[in-house]
């Protein structure tokens, strides 16, 4: 729950560069499936710009064959 709070701090303090900059550092895959659904309901109107980097990261996070 860390990264989502981390992330809706900065998105409240205006600063979604940084909220980016901590998905896309992030290598916990269960943090940003959370993060996923809480910026899918949380109607912060910034939160769905970060919507397609949670899923970018998800994508080169997944286990290879």
């Amino acid at each position: 729950m860390t990264l989502t709070m981390d992330v809706l701090d900065r998105l409240h303090a205006a600063d979604p560069n940084a909220a980016t900059e901590l998905v896309q550092d992030s290598a916990d895959a269960v943090a940003l499936i959370e993060l996923l659904e809480m910026l899918w309901n949380c109607g912060i109107p910034r939160a769905p710009h970060l919507l397609e980097p949670v899923l970018q990261r998800l994508l080169q996070l997944r286990p290879t064959d």
